[in-house]
């Protein structure tokens, strides 16, 4: 008897998860799925088809240890050449470099070669009268403090630019994910599944191995995605992690700049813009912060407490002689242009024009037009 009424049970589990799945629930897209659809962002880009799309998401390849280290890759509209994005338009006999490192959104994944940011600003600075060579030293997931790995790697040349351009990998994998150093070896990727609650932790491993043969799953599935993890829900840990976010950045800041006065080299650094910082948000925006797969519960909490203790260090820094830009309103007009935003921190070929544009105008503009 008991027997049977836990059978019973089961099946009524099942068939109540089975609605709630296919009739129910305002399912939600992944990432590639949804720039599948040619989102807004996407609308009017030539650009866009499916050998375009199979590249964006393909063309990753390498390893994680302390940074990430890409593969090599050809294609039509993506390549990677010596582990980095490749920008277009270079010029020969270059005078001068303006190096660039950051995280993903530098590195472009959501456009081809020839419009990236530092593809567009290589552009730029040659329309402007500048013989300069633009390189981009951009690879995913890398925060501050490993963009000085990065460019302690690269031989740097008396008279070199330097510009890191960070924020949000100091944000999302520090304070958000809750591994200090940020993504290396060992962390996960988007969602932090060992700072979940084991419930969510549970729920995620059942998910895995059942997903294809079960509905009650797939509602397993949806309670992990829109569960906000410890580090966001529990203050003490909260406080713990913007801490070490504020402090490894400033670290990085600090040890950028040293190692550019070493080399003769011109050190400037920008505060990166996301959708939260945006005072108004069209209802396409609004969709994205309303979807739990591109959204993870709790990260606007993350950037809302974060982004400013940022901002204030920077500032702080610059009183040691280090420059300081915060481009954080950089895209305040861009819905003159159409949608920019493809997540709450990518975005599109003219996001990237418009960043592109302010970074020129420092570059024209301040004491490093002058110097070589």
């Amino acid at each position: 008897m008991i027997l049977f009424s836990t059978l019973i049970a089961l099946c009524l589990v099942e068939s109540g998860s089975w609605v709630w799945v296919n009739m129910i629930r305002d399912n939600q897209l992944s990432r590639w799925e949804f720039r599948a659809t040619q989102p807004e962002p996407y609308r009017n880009a030539d650009y866009f088809n499916a050998q375009f799309l199979r590249e964006s998401e393909t063309f990753v390849n390498g390893r994680i240890t302390d940074v990430v280290e890409l593969e090599d890759f050809e294609g039509r509209y993506f390549n990677v050449q010596g582990g980095f994005r490749v920008t277009s338009d270079l010029p020969e006999n270059a005078q001068r470099r303006v190096l660039l490192f950051g995280g993903s959104t530098l590195f472009g994944q959501e456009v081809p070669d020839h419009l990236t940011i530092a593809s567009y600003l290589q552009r730029m600075l040659i329309d402007s009268g500048q013989l300069w060579s633009v390189h981009n030293y951009g690879l995913p997931g890398m925060n501050a403090s490993q963009q000085v790995m990065i460019m302690s790697s690269i031989p740097l040349q008396s008279g070199d630019i330097v510009i890191f351009y960070h924020g949000v990998n100091d944000i999302y994998y520090v304070v958000f994910g809750g591994a200090a150093g940020g993504w290396k070896a060992g962390v996960p990727n988007f969602r932090p599944i060992q700072k979940l609650s084991p419930l969510a932790k549970w729920m995620s491993r059942w998910h895995n191995r059942l997903k294809h043969y079960s509905s009650t799953a797939d509602v397993a599935l949806d309670i992990f995605d829109r569960s906000t993890p410890l580090t966001i829900s529990d203050q003490a840990t909260l406080t713990k992690g913007l801490d070490s976010s504020v402090r490894e950045f400033s670290l990085a800041i600090k040890n950028g700049y040293k190692l550019a006065q070493k080399s003769n080299v011109d050190f400037i650094h920008y505060l990166q813009p996301t959708i939260f910082e945006m005072t108004e948000k069209s209802s396409y925006e609004e969709g994205l912060l309303n979807n739990y797969l591109e959204t993870p519960p709790g990260i606007d909490v993350a950037f809302d407490r974060g982004y400013p203790k940022l901002r204030d260090v920077s500032a702080a820094l610059v009183s040691e002689g280090i420059s300081f830009s915060d481009l954080s309103d950089a895209l305040e007009g861009r819905h003159a242009h159409g949608e920019v935003f493809l997540d709450f921190c990518h975005i599109n070929h003219v996001g990237n024009r418009l960043i592109a544009e302010r970074i020129l105008d420092d570059l024209l503009t301040s004491p490093i037009h002058e110097r070589r």
